[in-house]
């Protein structure tokens, strides 16, 4: 709810005196006193539409009768919301949206009983009435005929005969069930930019649909849900969970596929996942997601192919054991390889709870430092890099980011990677927010910019020494002489044809930077994963520090992971300790020699790549894995493999015991988000099957090992712990000196060395390694679309 101004206004409504903000509607202002006024058009936070008609008022001393949800409170205004005329301009008005609506069903005097005796007429084709619908017992229109007493209608039917869409990915669409609300195309455009739906054609053929009669696919839908959960009818169903009834129970939690961390509301049956969307009847105000969050939790949960209880491999056949056995088994095997010849790697899937457990077992249990994350970054220093940087400059919050009167966006494709982030760059570019994007090829992001600089693959690097330039210009002082020096052997022109864009375009981009007042910059995987990470993050920090309140600069590094930042706090990295501490620093080894017991190991161990690449006799025997390491690898030089995942994987063949894992919403624990917020995410159901958490898979190797401190209750004792010898609060400490870092010129040959490698998309679409296209039909639909 938008309020204009700080002042309060005296209002009634129905005789009740209320005191209300100043600047709200009508509607806004019941709402906000529990009083009840119809309405099937209206969504909160979007531009009042006054569609449906439905919420029509009395004022005193105004004509007619307004919506109220187009009209604003006035002090002393006297409001009332149900008169026997406005029950009937309602019934009215519902009857007319009806008439093109199967309603047989919503004034049947037998439409009780119909829905106690008649469940199997639910799975037909073609929904002709509510026993035939998805919604049956949510939908808006029923809770409407109860609420007006609406028995019969006076409007003969008129049946669209539109062939119901069913080639969409997620959901399918019946439009014949449609009242023409608004809701879906408004959400769309107005909350999401993203375009894709609007009324076409007009009068009594006028419908919800696409430009040119695409499919939404075609259309550019980017199959956030948004329209689904906003939809008041069953004219926009889900196909998960469709016909399985209303829940038995909602709960909030958190996403944890990207860092971002939405929040998510998961609607559950007899312990199986229905959906994620809005509750029962509070469509207005859905929680906003993107196609992984909304879509995705069901199907990997109650996939067919998910593994819900330990293998062992004997000969060439896995065979079903239990975790008594799995474990004393791997223990005794385990026990073999203490040393630097076993590695961890762990998911940044995973929470906090569970990647401290996992690099704890592998420091004090297997006196290994060789511990990584799947999809870890070719550099790790970057992260200790963001982490200094974030302790400098707090990271900026989400929904700030509109209030950046300019945004740099360089190295991402976030409709794909962030969605989140990507809508709040969207609505500050309908704000007048000033876009500059920078990127290989244009994607999504595109339309959204002023500027828009496609620079030749792999040179970011020299694209940000080439602004840092363009900036130094003008700048004189002892403060940049020596950031001056450096960049001394840069040429500006020549530079801007080595990235292939106009010294014009590079200019614009740099007056833009100069001039803004609060500037932010978006860095994605662009520059996170290049091979001059370091380098290009030097620049960045320089770029803040030269504008004119760098106070007011902020860096936002968009994380590929949903807990990865999280994951390295714990200390699921080889050359940090948790807390970000660092091995070679005496006082922090004694610290966690002292917490663990053991005397550590200075010395860094191997990278997830380096792991993978050195097996065997010279380099790593034994590896844990939790989750899918993705791509092509051959395993086979190990001499004990462990892998704990939902589904068996091409390095599956590899495995002497896959032990089954459970999935974020199984479970409970904590995540640290791109704002470095700690989340509490809670358990949304049971563990399927067998499956275990990898915090207790390993403390109960621990034990069976004989190592004490793994005796574990439940998560919240991990926490405590970790708590206790960090600091979760995110002090002061590790941070970066305001002053300019070092840059490098890098030669125009070394450039075009790195441009294969970094050419690579990234695959965003996976969860613990898993590819979400192998296992969810849609996906791979989108993945290939």
């Amino acid at each position: 709810m938008e309020v204009k101004t700080g002042k309060n206004i005296s209002i009634k409504i129905d005789g009740n005196k209320f005191s209300v903000p100043d600047g709200i509607t009508v509607l806004e202002a019941a709402r906000l006193k529990n009083v009840y006024i119809p309405t099937l058009c209206w969504l909160e936070n979007l531009v009042p539409y006054g569609g449906c008609r439905l919420c029509v008022v009395e004022i005193k001393n105004m004509r007619g009768y307004p919506t109220a949800c187009t009209t604003p409170v006035a002090n002393e205004m006297e409001i009332t919301t149900n008169t026997q005329e406005l029950i009937s301009l309602r019934k009215e008005t519902l009857e007319l949206i009806l008439s093109e609506h199967p309603y047989s069903c919503l004034v049947c005097k037998d439409k009780n009983d119909c829905t106690e005796y008649m469940h199997t007429t639910r799975k037909v084709s073609t929904t002709t009435g509510c026993n035939y619908c998805t919604k049956n017992g949510d939908c808006e229109l029923q809770n409407l005929v109860e609420y007006l007493e609406l028995s019969e209608i006076k409007f003969p039917i008129t049946y669209r005969q539109i062939e119901p869409e069913r080639n969409n990915p997620f959901y399918d669409i019946d439009y014949n069930l449609c009242i023409l609300c608004g809701r879906c195309v408004r959400i769309c455009n107005e909350e999401r930019n993203s375009e894709v739906l609007s009324f076409i054609q007009r009068g009594n053929h006028a419908i919800v649909g696409t430009a040119f009669g695409e499919s939404q696919m075609e259309a550019g839908c980017e199959f956030c849900g948004a329209c689904v959960d906003v939809c008041p009818t069953g004219s926009i169903s889900e196909k998960m969970g469709k016909w399985v009834g209303l829940p038995d129970r909602s709960t909030e939690t958190t996403c944890l596929f990207c860092p971002v961390g939405c929040s998510m509301n998961v609607n559950t049956k007899n312990n199986r996942i229905i959906n994620v969307g809005s509750k029962a009847g509070e469509r207005t105000n859905p929680l906003q997601l993107c196609v992984r969050g909304k879509f995705v939790p069901g199907d990997i949960v109650h996939h067919p192919d998910r593994v819900l209880n330990p293998l062992i491999r004997k000969g060439n056949k896995w065979i079903e054991v239990s975790w008594k056995e799995a474990i004393s088994f791997t223990a005794e095997k385990l026990k073999q390889y203490v040393g630097e010849k076993f590695g961890m790697i762990g998911s940044p899937h995973d929470y906090l709870e569970d990647n401290y457990i996992l690099q704890k077992f592998t420091r004090k249990v297997m006196r290994s430092n060789n511990l990584d994350m799947l999809s870890a970054y070719p550099n790790s220093e970057i992260l200790e890099k963001i982490h200094e940087h974030n302790n400098t400059f707090p990271p900026i919050e989400i929904d700030s980011i509109k209030d950046s009167d300019t945004i740099l966006i360089i190295g991402s494709n976030g409709s794909v990677s962030h969605p989140i982030i990507e809508n709040r760059i969207r609505k500050a570019y309908r704000n007048g927010t000033k876009i500059i994007f920078a990127n290989p090829e244009n994607n999504r992001t595109s339309p959204f910019s002023h500027n828009t600089l496609i620079f030749k693959n792999g040179r970011e690097l020299l694209l940000l020494h080439t602004i840092l330039s363009g900036l130094l210009r003008n700048r004189n002082g002892e403060e940049t002489k020596n950031l001056k020096l450096q960049l001394k052997g840069l040429d500006f022109n020549s530079a801007c044809n080595q990235l292939g864009i106009s010294d014009s375009q590079v200019k614009s981009a740099v007056k833009l930077i100069s001039d803004s007042k609060k500037l932010l910059i978006i860095a994605g995987d662009g520059i996170l994963r290049g091979s001059n990470c370091i380098e290009s993050f030097n620049a960045l920090y320089n770029l803040q520090l030269l504008q004119k309140y760098p106070d007011n600069c902020r860096i936002m590094f968009l994380l590929s992971e949903g807990n990865y930042y999280g994951g390295t706090f714990a200390g699921m990295n080889p050359e940090l300790l948790p807390g970000f501490e660092k091995p070679d620093n005496k006082k922090s080894l004694k610290k966690w020699s002292d917490h663990l017991k053991i005397k550590l190991n200075k010395t860094p161990g191997l990278s997830l790549d380096q792991m993978i690449n050195n097996k065997g006799k010279d380099g790593i025997e034994a590896l844990f894995v939790v989750g899918n390491i993705p791509g092509s690898h051959d395993l086979s030089g190990l001499k004990f493999f462990v892998q704990q995942n939902m589904f068996l994987t091409d390095i599956s063949k590899y495995a002497h015991v896959f032990l089954p894992t459970t999935n974020f919403l199984e479970t409970r624990g904590h995540i640290i988000n791109i704002e470095r917020k700690i989340k509490k995410l809670k358990q949304v159901i049971k563990a399927q099957g067998e499956a275990r958490t990898p915090w207790k898979t390993l403390s109960m190797l621990a034990q069976a090992m004989g190592i004490e401190g793994f005796n574990i209750k439940k998560p919240e004792d991990i926490y405590e712990e970790l708590q206790s010898q960090t600091d979760l609060s995110f002090s002061t400490n590790n941070k970066l000196a305001k002053t300019y870092l070092p840059v490098k010129i890098t030669p125009f040959k070394k450039i075009q060395e790195h441009i294969v490698k970094e050419s690579l998309e990234y695959n965003y679409l996976h969860y613990s390694g898993n590819d979400l296209a192998t296992y969810i039909e849609d996906f791979k639909e989108i993945k290939e679309g």
